[in-house]
């Protein structure tokens, strides 16, 4: 399927450039080559914004602004949209690419950086732009046009490739958009002013290129480090307890799924998938032996878990930016028909309810140590018994309609990932959706 795209997207700019090519003059050889050659050094500086984890990321480089700058450049000239294609196509020669022979990669890139100039430049030029707030509308435009066929085509591969969700792709790139954008447009103002006083003013695109890839690459920096620290805490639930792992990330997944239902914006998203990725992190400081215990706890037991558990997302909650996933991972707020208090934010609220019945639901479908994974229905039932009380009835919706459009089954006869633990796991009840069932006192 990936290399489908890639053979599409390549013939598809061919065709584009070939069909502008006839209906135009052939444009400024000397243009396209010098912004052709500025554009392959400001792609090979490029900054990788990614998440922690992933399998991949989406590449974010000054290239597309100068990109930009040619168009302005060529103005309303009716070579304008070929040139501006073949201009673009250079942001596709990433040196790393070449040397791996990697053409796939390679003409994928340059057939959608091609393709997304091309309707940058065929935007700009269709726009009367005589002056004034004309040529910043037109601007605007073109750039906002470069952006939405550049992620129309960005967005599914990298989900191909990298075997991702086309939500979480999104959730990846969705920050980085307000920049891109910004940075588009002002390397089009500064072609504007390039095209007025000759080629030698080419050289301030040099000053906010720089400026643009610094901006990049401190966004990055801070959210990798943010990232690396989630998945550093994930990696050391994993060493005490292997269950919990697995267990975590289906949690991330099952709440994506809700949070996708309801509408939340792609940011709200990412935030929710790292606090349900966070949301076992009180474990690390519960002793190992009640992490597995085959039966219930006791109440004496049950009281270290829950002070254990406590410590542990109070650290958590010292952490500057892992201080409004702490919420999430609160009990505190998880309960529907609990009181919130009243200074947490309610987007906080209501993603706590998610990753209560996103929990819920994983741990009643999942094979634990006091009990085996319950069928696909009694889950579900369960979930809707208790929704109104202990679970956010719009989450509980969420979550069912989420997996049944994707034909989803879990539970007892559909698990893919059984844990095997030391004592075979009774057959047992509907337990709890926490770290095990209280033992009824005799």
């Amino acid at each position: 399927m990936r290399r489908s795209l890639e053979i599409f997207t390549a013939i598809t700019a061919l065709a584009v450039v070939g069909a502008a090519a006839l209906t135009s003059e052939p444009p400024r050889l000397i243009v396209v080559l010098t912004f052709g050659a500025m554009i392959v050094l400001a792609e090979n500086v490029s900054v990788l914004v990614h998440r922690a984890g992933a399998a991949g990321g989406t590449s974010l480089t000054p290239g597309f602004m100068l990109t930009m700058a040619a168009i302005a450049v060529f103005g309303d000239d009716p070579s304008t949209v070929v040139g501006a294609a073949l201009v673009g196509a250079f942001e596709g020669l990433y040196i790393p690419h070449l040397r791996q022979r990697d053409i796939g990669i390679v003409a994928f890139n340059c057939g959608q950086f091609a393709l997304s100039s091309a309707a940058a430049a065929l935007v700009f030029t269709s726009i009367s732009a005589t002056g004034g707030w004309e040529q910043v509308a037109a601007a605007t435009a073109a750039a906002v046009a470069y952006g939405v066929v550049n992620v129309s085509f960005v967005l599914p591969y990298v989900a191909l490739k990298h075997g991702e969700r086309a939500s979480a792709v999104w959730a990846d790139m969705f920050p980085a958009l307000p920049n891109y954008i910004a940075w588009g447009l002002l390397g089009l103002l500064v072609g504007l002013v390039c095209a007025e006083l000759g080629p030698l003013a080419i050289v301030l695109l040099v000053i906010p290129m720089g400026i643009g890839r610094w901006t990049f690459s401190s966004f990055s920096r801070v959210k990798d480090a943010h990232d690396r620290s989630v998945e550093l805490f994930i990696r050391l639930i994993e060493a005490k307890d292997p269950y919990t792992a697995g267990h975590t990330e289906r949690v991330a997944r099952y709440s994506l799924y809700i949070g996708e239902e309801l509408g939340l914006s792609p940011s709200r998203l990412e935030h929710l998938r790292q606090s349900a990725l966070m949301h076992d992190v009180g474990k690390l400081a519960v002793p190992s032996r009640l992490l597995n215990k085959p039966g219930r706890l006791t109440p004496e037991e049950w009281d270290v878990v829950k002070r254990h558990n406590s410590a542990g997302i109070d650290i958590v909650a010292n952490v500057d930016f892992m201080r409004t996933m702490a919420v999430v991972a609160s009990d505190e707020h998880g309960r529907y028909d609990a009181t919130p208090s009243v200074t947490t934010p309610p987007e906080l609220v209501l993603e706590a309810h998610i990753v209560a019945v996103a929990d819920a639901f994983d741990a009643m479908t999942s094979t634990r140590a006091y009990r085996r994974a319950l069928e696909h229905d009694v889950a579900v039932d369960e979930l809707r018994a208790n929704a109104g009380t202990q679970f956010n009835p719009a989450c509980v919706d969420a979550l069912v309609a989420a997996l049944d459009r994707r034909g989803e089954r879990h539970g007892a006869g559909h698990e893919t990932e059984v844990h095997q633990f030391a004592v075979t796991p009774p057959v047992a009840g509907v337990g709890s959706a926490g770290l095990g069932d209280l033992e009824v006192a005799r």
